[in-house]
Parts: structure tokens; sequence; C-alpha cells
């Protein structure tokens, strides 16, 4: 008997807080070309660049037609989350590289802001995928957890599948050969070997009878086990353990924290340095402009 429920199914995935590409009702062919999308972007991007580059040389608006993907790819991403940072009052470098990379435009440098949005899609795609491979062991772990279990019933002596979510304490479950137990569980009937490997890193079965308790997550291999279920969906060894794994990985190092205040405050300072002298520059010193090539706004933007 397959044990499967789509709502339950659907619903582990969104807790285990994987990426997109592994959403399982995915086709296979979306996944190939969803998997690392982030990544393939900034390299086409970065293809893109070169040519730019490269046509520059000798056709100005060939060089043109090709920037003008490098923004598309690149920038279209960076200006979308520069618009939710300032939606919430937030300056934080990613702001800052976004108005210099379109600002550059202003000044006759696409180019250059075309190189530096590459080079700010290129760092958080690997970010990304360096991201996604640290959450591989959260997502072992929620594979490994069943969405669905056999309830017995005493009564009729009979068994149902019931979503591992709505089972309560003291459930009766019956697990097969085979079969990963998905809640922590009594022994009450029967017994087998049990593989802990993916949860201690024991290689060795460990032998389960009346009176033993097993842990969610543990492969039943011979026998059929009847458990009392001891702990729910939420307390469960295997709940606890992604929730150990979730937090470490979500803790940022002191170096981290100090960075990202003084980002945020490195780009705030430069923005209104910006501003300052775009404004100020004239008033200060009377033969500069405003506009021109000498003039403050191009100053402050440069």
């Amino acid at each position: 008997m397959v044990l499967s429920d789509p709502v339950s199914t659907l619903y582990e995935y969104f807790a285990s807080g994987s990426e997109d590409v592994a959403n399982p009702f995915l086709r296979r062919s979306s996944r190939t070309w969803a998997k690392n999308l982030l990544l393939k972007m900034s390299l086409c991007s970065a293809v893109f660049l070169l040519f730019a580059f490269v046509t520059h040389i000798y056709n100005h608006d060939l060089s043109l037609f090709f920037l003008t993907f490098v923004y598309f790819l690149s920038g279209t991403p960076a200006l979308i989350k520069t618009i939710e940072d300032l939606s919430e009052l937030t300056l934080n470098i990613d702001v800052l590289m976004t108005l210099a990379a379109f600002l550059s435009v202003a000044i006759g440098s696409g180019l250059e802001g075309g190189l530096l949005l590459v080079l700010f899609a290129l760092s958080e795609a690997m970010a990304d995928v360096v991201t996604h491979k640290t959450k591989s062991a959260i997502n072992s772990l929620h594979k490994l957890s069943p969405t669905m279990a056999l309830v017995y019933d005493e009564n009729s002596k009979t068994t149902f599948p019931k979503s591992v979510r709505e089972i309560a304490l003291d459930t009766i479950l019956l697990i097969q050969a085979g079969q990963v137990v998905p809640l922590d569980g009594l022994v009450i009937d029967g017994s087998s070997f049990v593989d802990l490997k993916l949860l201690t890193g024991e290689s060795i079965p460990v032998s389960k009878e009346v009176g033993s308790e097993v842990q969610a997550g543990a492969l039943n291999l011979d026998g059929t086990l009847k458990i009392r279920v001891t702990k729910t969906s939420s307390d469960s060894t295997l709940a606890r353990i992604i929730q150990l794994i979730t937090e470490a990985q979500s803790a940022k190092p002191k170096l981290e924290k100090f960075l990202s205040r003084f980002s945020g405050r490195y780009a705030s300072t430069i923005i209104l340095l910006s501003l300052s002298f775009g404004i100020f520059l004239p008033l200060l010193f009377p033969h500069i402009p405003y506009l021109g090539r000498d003039g403050s706004i191009y100053r402050a933007l440069a």
C-alpha cells in the first residue's frame, strides 16, 4: 500500500524551506530548467556583457542591444529587491549597488553599470547555491519523515491510513517491514530490527521488542511492529532534529552581523554624500554648474 497525501506532501515541502525546484508537483522537465536558475541567469548575463564589451569597439548600437539583455536579466531582480527594501525604509549595499548600476547609464557608463550588476548577480547566485546545499540535511530528513501512517483500530482489528499531523497521543500504529517509523512510540506488539543510521549514524541495526522505545525516522527492517504513539509530529525526535539544524543554520556569526550593520551604514553614508554633492557643490563653488560633464550631478553620480 502506498501511503500518500497531496496536502501533507505540499505542507512538508513548504515547512522544509526547500527551493522551488524541489516542489513535489513539478514535472521532471520543469525541475531541470528551474535548478540553479539564478546561476544560469547570471551566467547568461555575463555572456551578454562580454558581447557588449567586444562590440562596443566597432558597433555602438549592437553593444547597446546586448547590454539591454544584461540589465534585463541581472537588473530586473536587483531593481525589484531594491524597491522592496526602499518600501521598508531599508538602505543597504544592495540598494547602493542598484542605484549605482542604473544611474551609471545617465552618465554614459552603462557598461560599467552592467559589470556591477553581473558581479553582484554572480555572487548572489553562488551564495544561493551554497545555501541550498547546506539545507540538504533538512531536506533529507523531511523526505525521511512519512506524511501518512497506518492506524490500527483495536476494536475492528483493521488498519486505515491517516495523516501524521492528525495523529494524537496513545494512538496505535502498525509499522510493516520496509516502512519508516512516522512518530515516536513504544512497542506494544511484535519484534524487529530497525536502522537508525540516518538519525544517529549507527550502522548496526538495533533490536526492538515489546517495551522498547522507537524514534520517528527509524527504518523497520524485517518484522512488523505495533507502537503506541508517545509524541506528536511537532514533538517527535525527527522534528526536534530538524528544528535544531534549522536554528543552527539561521544563526549568524558575529562577523556577519557586524558586516551587515556596517554595510547598511556605509550605503546610507554614500547615498547621503552623493545627494549632498549634487545639491550643494554649486552653492559652495559657484563656478561648478549643476548640469554637464563638469556639473555637480554628474560628479555626484560618478
